[in-house]
């Protein structure tokens, strides 16, 4: 299980099986981009490659279950396997 968000001054963490690998990688992430606004696009992004760069895996969206929550929506929801494709594909394509 791994969380990326932003609350309470912390921009992103992780628990679960190797944390301290997924918050080094989180922290060199959020450093570069420290004063930046992100947006739900972008933190997914972010998530997806700590993990599959700390689990050295690929995945499948029926591997994965993201939940988000915006400012806009304010609402826990639960990604499709069709928005998590989306998301996976535009990893791949940046690899």
């Amino acid at each position: 299980m791994y969380f990326l968000g932003y609350y309470c001054g912390f921009r992103a963490t992780s628990a679960g099986v190797k944390q301290t690998e997924a918050n080094t990688f989180l922290e060199k992430k959020v450093k570069k981009k420290k004063d930046a606004v992100w947006d739900l696009d972008k933190t997914v992004d972010v998530a997806l490659s700590c993990l599959s760069h700390i689990l050295s895996a690929d995945f499948k969206p029926s591997e994965l279950e993201i939940a988000v929550v915006t400012r806009q929506e304010r609402k826990f929801r639960v990604l499709s396997e069709a928005e998590i494709d989306n998301y996976l594909t535009a990893l791949a394509e940046k690899d």
